[in-house]
């Protein structure tokens, strides 16, 4: 299990591009042992969030699932 940050460096991509990804339900997440439920947003102090490393590969095999960057 991973941390938010070492996801989004592994994915090279900002730690609020992880937790948003979370809350969309694009990337699976435990919180104290329980599963984060997609859509519903992470608030709320102190906890941790680990995610699965095999969430980290197949998010890496499957680049449609990363949005594009634009340009502004």
């Amino acid at each position: 299990m991973l941390r938010v940050k070492e996801v989004a460096d592994r994915l090279r991509v900002h730690p609020a591009t992880v937790y948003r990804w979370i809350a969309e339900g694009r990337m699976p997440a435990v919180r104290y042992g329980q599963p984060i439920e997609p859509g519903v947003a992470i608030e709320g102090g102190g906890g941790s969030i680990r995610i699965p490393e095999s969430a980290v590969s197949a998010h890496k095999s499957d680049p449609s699932t990363t949005p594009s960057e634009v340009a502004a």
